[in-house]
């Protein structure tokens, strides 16, 4: 197993960079820094891993993704649901889980949504995994009269779209601005030749991705670099007298040097990336259409924004990179009405985006790389048991997936939550529920995403850094990633 980067030889590289300016007679700051972190790259980690987080917008009702299928769990989801969202039973998937489901109800059984069959297969490979009741905490909540007390602290602004991405994304109050992706991309960086593509969002800029240190690189979902605005053509042109003009200083200004270093680095990277797309065309095959909602075949965008995530990946050799996040999104997920359709075509579109993706990177030209990447849900929040007529309400708590070779797969973690609405007064009186079935979740955030720090190869003290509250939690390392 490759050591893992030491802390103390980062801070020396981040610190040594202020030498550079000294030392550089006539020549930007910034280049001298990735000059010197090219020839450090070298000596650093020669393993490759990727996180790849898939952010579900809007929500996700996760509960008619993962059901609880015993006959008191589901007497209560039908009673809860109605007619109007929930699914037939005869419809559903079954999965059955390494490890049995037992509480006070009894022994469990699950079953996944019927459009996710795709997702089934990887659950029953064990190359799947659930984590159950996930949501953002500061400290655990045990149940909904630890909830009143006021002494416990509670995440701000619960069932705020923005407010909850951003602390999903963020998971530092302290710095919100900056994501737990991203700061772990300033923690591993320099184990990449190539830092610009450390932290790459195929869906817009999001604050995941923001590093205090690194900035995240932009791409479209076909794999074209985000340009400087406006700049896009007049960068092809070798002889345009605009890009002469900003990537060529006139003066011995130290601002205006770093401002050309800085465009000259992003027409470099561009080019880079080009490369790579260009190599990676043929060799890393388009997804096939997936069976929609109506039964009718469509494209699909999200295992199209895999893709490229995946030429990326296959050309690891040639951008210099041992560590990757990327940042995919698929939205929609805000079902207040018309649920039972339009949230079954985006399960349909996530497990067939998920198993296209699995598939893709056993046949990389570079080799096998599920080992190497795991895949990870996140959503604004879960939404609640009980239905507001043809959809549901936001939540809290809600299911996850984790998805890859070194997650240990065919398991639910966590407890999974008995389904119940406690003030409608039928089924059981979940001590979680504080109304409708909005679960207080059983797992942070900070648990969650520390899991797959610490596979991605964080130091405890990097952890403790990124994620200040999971120290919140008895449990640090939830299991599920080898």
């Amino acid at each position: 197993m490759t050591k893992p980067i030491d802390t103390s030889r980062r801070e020396f590289l981040r610190n040594a960079s202020v030498l550079s300016v000294a030392g550089s007679i006539g020549a930007p700051f910034a280049l001298n820094l990735f000059a010197m972190n090219v020839a450090a790259a070298s000596t650093l980690t020669s393993d490759y891993k990727a996180l790849v987080c898939i952010y579900l917008a809007g929500g996700n009702d996760s509960a008619n993704m993962v059901i609880a299928t015993d006959t008191p769990s589901w007497t209560t989801y039908q009673a809860a649901r109605g007619n109007s969202i929930a699914l037939p039973q005869a419809n559903l998937l079954p999965i059955v889980p390494n490890t049995p489901k037992v509480d006070a109800v009894g022994t469990r059984s699950f079953a996944l949504h019927p459009g996710m069959a795709p997702l089934q297969t990887l659950f029953d490979a064990g190359r799947a995994a659930i984590v159950a009741n996930v949501g953002t905490l500061i400290e655990p909540i045990a149940d909904k009269v630890a909830y009143r007390d006021s002494a416990i602290q509670k995440p701000f602004s619960l069932f705020s779209h923005s407010d909850q991405t951003s602390q999903w994304h963020s998971a530092d109050p302290s710095k919100p601005i900056y994501g737990w992706g991203g700061r772990m991309g300033d923690m591993l960086k320099s184990s990449n030749t190539m830092q610009n593509f450390s932290s790459i969002s195929v869906t817009g800029n999001t604050v995941f991705l923001a590093g205090e240190t690194l900035n995240q690189y932009q791409i479209n979902s076909n794999g074209s670099a985000v340009a400087i605005g406006g700049m896009t053509n007049l960068f092809g042109i070798n002889n345009s007298p605009l890009r002469t003009i900003i990537t060529t200083p006139t003066s011995g200004n130290i601002f205006e040097m770093d401002h050309a270093a800085v465009v000259q680095r992003a027409i470099a990277a561009q080019a880079d990336l080009n490369t790579v797309m260009q190599s990676t065309a043929t060799t890393v095959p388009a997804p096939t259409q997936y069976t929609a909602y109506y039964n009718y075949q469509a494209n699909n965008p999200l295992a199209t924004q895999l893709q490229t995530v995946a030429r990326i990946i296959a050309g690891q050799t040639a951008l210099g990179a041992h560590r990757q996040v990327f940042y995919i999104g698929l939205g929609g997920f805000d079902t207040h009405n018309g649920q039972l359709a339009g949230h079954g075509d985006l399960m349909a579109r996530l497990a067939h985006a998920l198993a296209y993706f699995d598939g893709v990177l056993a046949t990389l030209p570079v080799g096998d790389m599920r080992n190497n990447v795991t895949v990870f849900t996140a959503s604004d929040f879960g939404r609640t048991f009980a239905s507001n007529g043809s959809g549901t309400d936001h939540g809290w708590g809600g299911h996850h997936f984790v998805v890859g070779g070194a997650v240990r797969g065919r398991e639910i973690y966590g407890e999974f939550p008995q389904t119940a609405v406690s003030n409608t007064g039928t089924g059981i009186d979940n001590p979680r529920d504080i109304g409708s079935g909005s679960l207080i979740p059983g797992i942070s955030v900070d648990q969650y995403a520390g899991t797959l720090a610490r596979w991605f190869g964080l130091s405890p003290a990097e952890m403790t850094a990124v994620f200040p509250n999971l120290a919140n939690f008895p449990v640090q390392d939830l299991g599920f990633m080898v």
